[in-house]
């Protein structure tokens, strides 16, 4: 997920605070990116037409995993469980705290609900812009009293965004200088100053940071990919903005989205760390608890329209070197089908580097992902290629491979290959680990409340994931490559320069190679 992280515009602080916020990954993973400015490249062909076998495809009409939750909680959720506390403010906002007395850390989420889905592309980067001017000075508090108080006591007030689906405004800091911090941190979130010279300063930034991630030929390549797959859909109003849209936006436009769109009906409040609930929810309940209620209801967000095609993009920097990504629908990250996805694709991720990267050295790197938004998607990159073409077809080898019923062998044995239900349990152990590594800190635990609630209606979905992963068969994942993977209608884009580009065989892309035993 990291590498999909494309929120630049962020300060040094809160670029720290958005990595933290990556725990989200629960169920969806960051892959919002700024539309490319149109002076960086001119495409160089058009999509390829789409193969009549793909125009039958269609994602399953009911979950064809077959695990269900064991109805006796794992220890991991048993002993969480006491930890967690509910309140409701005032103004209806659900409070969610979860006691932490293993450090002195406090930290403070105010989640949005909505989004992308809140905006126009024409006013793309607007929530953004808004909460980077929340931490931007306050009428008590100016930027420059502000930056003090961050650095002298030891604390953070910045903004974060986990998805296309929410945003938030974040405190992190610690126990002695809580009373303090809250104080600053309500008086920013209740009234922001809205300076003239800190727009001008905010607004540079995103344009600079825009600026500086097109230069980069895998975010170019994310961002021109996501422009046409998201034609049309919510998710074409990018978080982060684009250079047309953040340049004309005006402070009047942003004050104006703050006073009519930063309401209570979005908000959930999460915070992690030693606190007494009852008298957080009184503190809360006299300063953010007062954002009134607008009766605003955040858009349903369906489906994006898929399409198998190729987009071949030139970026003359990128000399002999490809990056190449592919993206589709896949399950809803409500549907049993999705955690089966997660597991399935950390499998897949060990054979497409041993495939591609260790017997053919074709790629710095390659990956694979399912991306729990709303309207969620799976990916494949390739990163860093000179064979784009070969690259291709030796991930449809890697995807043939499991959904034939094999992963590479991680225990050791003799042979390089060896069935799933004789390494899963192998698999499923090293994909838990790396999700409690996601929960090392505060910041990430209230990342992953708050992505809970927002796409489940329930803080608690997240306990129960290790129950789901333990639940999964070796039959489940070979039905969800089978039904998501196998033949799905893939957007692919190419990024390099011409020469590169004109090698590219379109044919290897006009749907999967693979051969499923």
């Amino acid at each position: 997920m990291m590498k999909d992280m494309q929120h630049k515009h962020r300060s040094r602080l809160q670029a720290v605070l958005l990595a933290i916020t990556s725990a989200a990954a629960l169920v969806a993973g960051s892959c919002v990116s700024s539309p490319a400015p149109a002076a960086v490249a001119e495409p160089v062909a058009a999509s390829v037409a789409t193969p009549p076998a793909a125009a039958a495809w269609a994602l399953p009409a009911a979950p064809v995993s077959t695990w269900k939750i064991p109805p006796t909680p794992s220890a991991y959720m048993a002993a969480n469980l006491p930890t967690i506390e509910t309140r409701t403010l005032a103004n209806g906002v659900t409070l969610i705290v979860k006691k932490n007395p293993a450090n002195r850390v406090f930290t403070m989420k105010v989640a949005f609900r909505g989004g992308s889905a809140m905006t126009s592309p024409e006013k793309a980067g607007i929530e953004a812009m808004t909460l980077a001017m929340l931490a931007r000075g306050s009428s008590k508090y100016p930027y420059a009293e502000l930056q003090r108080l961050q650095y002298e006591r030891s604390s953070s007030i910045g903004y974060s965004a986990a998805s296309y689906d929410w945003s938030s405004f974040d405190l992190n800091t610690i126990d002695k200088y809580w009373d303090e911090m809250f104080a600053v941190f309500a008086d920013c979130a209740l009234n922001p100053a809205f300076e003239p010279s800190q727009f001008a300063v905010v607004q540079n930034d995103f344009r600079v940071g825009i600026q500086k991630s097109q230069a980069d030929p895998y975010n170019y390549a994310v961002s021109w990919l996501h422009e046409r797959m998201f034609a049309g859909h919510p998710y074409a109003a990018d978080f982060g903005g684009n250079q047309a849209s953040v340049s004309a936006m005006t402070l009047d436009e942003v004050k104006a989205y703050y006073r009519d769109a930063m309401t209570a009906d979005r908000m959930v409040i999460v915070a992690v760390g030693n606190f007494n609930a009852d008298a957080l929810a009184a503190s809360l309940d006299a300063t953010i608890g007062t954002i009134p209620r607008k009766g605003i209801v955040v858009p349903e967000v369906g489906r994006f329209e898929p399409r198998q095609a190729l987009y071949l993009e030139k970026f003359e920097k990128s000399k002999g070197v490809a990056y190449v990504r592919g993206d589709y629908p896949v399950a809803d990250a409500r549907s049993p089908d999705f955690v089966t996805l997660q597991l399935a694709y950390s499998m897949l991720d060990e054979l497409l580097f041993s495939i591609v990267r260790t017997d053919h050295g074709a790629a710095y790197s390659v990956w694979s992902k399912a991306f729990g938004f709303n309207a969620p998607y799976g990916s494949f990159v390739v990163y860093k290629t000179d064979k784009p073409s070969d690259a291709k077809g030796w991930v449809d080898e890697a995807v043939a491979l499991l959904a034939s019923g094999k992963t590479l062998d991680i225990k050791g044995g003799e042979d390089k290959y060896a069935p799933i239900a004789g390494t899963i349990a192998a698999y499923k152990a090293k994909y838990v680990n790396a999700f409690f590594g996601k929960q090392q800190t505060n910041a990430e635990t209230a990342a992953q409340l708050a992505s809970s609630n927002i796409y489940f209606g329930d803080h608690l979905e997240y306990l129960r994931f290790i129950d789901k992963v333990n639940a999964i068969s070796a039959e489940d994942v070979v039905a969800v490559l089978k039904a998501y993977v196998v033949d799905a209608p893939v957007s692919w884009i190419v990024v390099s320069d011409q020469a590169t580009l004109s090698k590219v065989d379109k044919s290897r892309f006009e749907g999967f190679t693979g051969k499923v035993e």
